[in-house]
């Protein structure tokens, strides 16, 4: 839309009167009203940021390993908390610094839709999909004179949110590859989170892709740091330190824990007998035992790796649940009944 279009459309929004805008800025428009945000007035919150944490640490030096190509472009990198908290800023002039201090797009600065309206980070963080907000787009006037796109980076181990990446520059310089260099951005740093990942992770990652592949129900994989969860858990509201104390009471030897209510979980170590390692836990409603537990199969012997654990387990726990009808399970699991039988023969199972 063209400047002074989108300039008369913010008016009309609001004055209260319908206003012709993009269905993302308007949903985001609508969201800031409701929220109270002052269009006029900057307002916002600001906090202390920890420039060591893991995220920014991380991320940090691959947004600096573009800003040579940036440089005398009139464009700014920043990177953000899940919350919107602006946590580390670059910028390719010492203009730019001036600028954006001015408006109070500063590390420290609370950017979220409920605190500071539409703009980028506040949309990637609302709909965790990346986001161009340029000029009257903006929900607070002050912001007109800018344009920005964030995205947000999806750990590759836990599977959420890490934070975002933004990339700012003055409205009129705004153009399609603003969109192309957020998202070599976040490419880049999503990498550098993998290879930061220890060799520990990456087995917690395995068996949790491993059993998610395999079950229709919600799949968590923890350990005293870490949890790795998707939208369909994430939707329960465990806690992570609550559900690894409920891991820790249980002990190694466990087969199923009682969460909270109904729920359950079916648990797995990723390494037999130890929790160490991370514990990979299949969500259910009601008992899924007449007992309570279960005891896992003769093929869990010692020797077998993280994996070979996760798919054996898999295989018993849908054996079960077909009553033994190895057709069914095969059917289940997505494989052919010849596969299911050279899988049962590997682990000694027929």
């Amino acid at each position: 839309m063209e400047p002074t279009k989108t300039r008369l459309a913010w008016e009309r929004f609001q004055s209260g009167a319908h206003a012709p805008i993009r269905p993302e800025i308007g949903a985001s428009w609508r969201r800031s009203r409701s929220s109270g945000v002052d269009p006029d007035r900057l307002d916002l919150t600001h906090s202390e940021v920890d420039l060591k944490s893991p995220f920014v640490r991380t991320a940090a030096p691959v947004l600096l390993g573009m800003a040579d190509l940036l440089t005398g472009s009139s464009t700014s990198l920043a990177l953000s908390a899940t919350d919107g908290t602006v946590t580390w800023r670059w910028e390719s002039e010492r203009t730019l610094t001036r600028d954006l201090d001015r408006i109070e797009f500063e590390p420290g600065s609370q950017v979220a839709e409920q605190s500071a309206g539409t703009n980028g980070i506040g949309i990637a963080a609302t709909t965790h999909r990346p986001s161009l907000v340029i000029g009257a787009e903006h929900y607070k006037q002050l912001w007109h004179p800018w344009a920005c796109v964030a995205a947000p980076v999806i750990h590759p181990i836990t599977r959420r949110v890490a934070g975002m990446v933004n990339v700012a520059c003055r409205a009129e310089d705004a153009n399609s590859l603003l969109l192309v260099a957020v998202r070599a951005l976040v490419d880049g740093v999503a990498g550098a989170l993998r290879d930061a990942a220890t060799a520990r992770q990456r087995r917690m990652l395995d068996a949790h892709l491993s059993f998610r592949s395999a079950s229709t129900a919600p799949v968590v994989t923890i350990d005293r740091r870490t949890m790795i969860i998707e939208d369909d858990a994430a939707e329960l509201g465990l806690d992570r330190a609550a559900l690894w104390a409920a891991v820790v009471e249980a002990g190694p030897s466990a087969t199923e824990i009682v969460l909270a209510g109904s729920l359950r979980a079916r648990f797995y170590p990723v390494t037999r007998g130890r929790l160490d390692d991370g514990v990979v836990l299949v969500l259910t409603r009601g008992s899924t035992s007449e007992s309570g537990t279960s005891a896992p199969g003769p093929g869990f012997a010692g020797g077998l790796g993280p994996l070979e654990q996760a798919e054996l387990r898999v295989i018993t726990d849908t054996l079960a649940q077909c009553d033994g009808n190895k057709s069914e399970a095969a059917a289940r699991l997505g494989i052919s009944r010849g596969t299911l039988y050279q899988r049962l023969r590997r682990y000694h199972q027929v």
